[in-house]
């Protein structure tokens, strides 16, 4: 009997549901709309140190819609995959579009005050003492400002907002952990009920025939297919934010790792594994 069979250990099974819910589409999508308006208004009233009336609403909006959805999710019982035997169904690339659009804003803001600190720099309105000086005075006043809860005028408005530039850090960094599965998302595919992998290929599915490959590789973004000179097209499949449609667990990269090595394994392939979720394959 294969090793891919229903009676096999392979078998697949139904991941156990939590005593948890998910939240439904669209308490996440009001949600990131909520808190991006609140971003949105927070940099369109920029100029004044202390927050207005639109701003405070704005907030008390986002936290407590976000503690409602967190008090009472509406969506299906929560999912986890825990074992290579719960791979069963669809998966796909997802792409968390709220914290790519915050990695954008706050990448926007950072370029914003690099740039105004550059400028001043090339013209000579001000020393590169002098920017570092306003940086320092911005955030020790920003603290201050903070911890007080505004009992401090730290008077920021006179300082040049050098600091901005600060936020290119994790404006970036949000950027290009939401921006990879973007531009490498791979192609969805799904497992059946036996542990066998199909492909989709445009409108249809067709199965995925590990045999016809050379090597296998594995990144911890995507699962790369190479056949030999001879052989059928190239395949990636994505192994980063991957999600299953049907029950909207997440298919961690680690997970996904240990169930093709698996099936590779038991297809005859030599398999080294480099990392928790890296691998490279090759056919014997």
């Amino acid at each position: 009997m294969s090793s891919l069979e229903p009676g096999s250990s392979r078998a697949r099974q139904q991941p156990e549901q939590t005593n948890e819910r998910r939240l439904t589409g669209w308490q996440r999508a009001v949600r990131w709309v909520l808190w991006l308006t609140f971003l949105g208004v927070a940099v369109w009233k920029s100029q004044s140190v202390y927050f207005s009336g639109l701003e405070w609403l704005a907030l008390a909006a986002a936290i407590g819609f976000s503690i409602w959805c967190m008090a009472r999710p509406l969506g299906g019982p929560k999912v986890e995959l825990t074992k290579p035997a719960h791979l069963l169904g669809t998966f796909t690339s997802r792409t968390s579009w709220g914290l790519l659009l915050l990695g954008i804003v706050l990448t926007i803001g950072g370029v914003g005050g690099a740039g105004a600190a550059g400028f001043d720099l090339a013209t000579g309105r001000a020393t590169f003492g002098e920017v570092i000086h306003d940086i320092a005075i911005f955030i020790e006043g920003w603290i201050v400002e903070t911890f007080t809860r505004g009992g401090v005028d730290a008077e920021l408005e006179k300082t040049h907002a050098y600091a901005l530039f600060l936020l290119l850090i994790p404006g970036l960094i949000m950027v290009w952990i939401n921006l990879v599965p973007l531009l490498k998302r791979g192609t969805e595919f799904r497992v059946e009920a036996d542990g066998s992998v199909m492909v989709r290929q445009r409108d249809s599915w067709e199965p995925l025939l590990e045999y016809q490959y050379s090597s296998v590789t594995a990144d911890g973004t995507t699962i790369a297919f190479t056949p030999p000179p001879d052989g059928p097209p190239a395949i990636t499949l994505p192994q980063a934010r991957v999600f299953c449609r049907e029950n909207g667990a997440r298919l961690k990269s680690e997970l996904s790792a240990q169930f093709f090595t698996g099936l590779l394994a038991g297809r005859g392939f030599e398999v080294d594994a480099t990392t928790g979720d890296g691998f490279t394959a090759r056919r014997k």
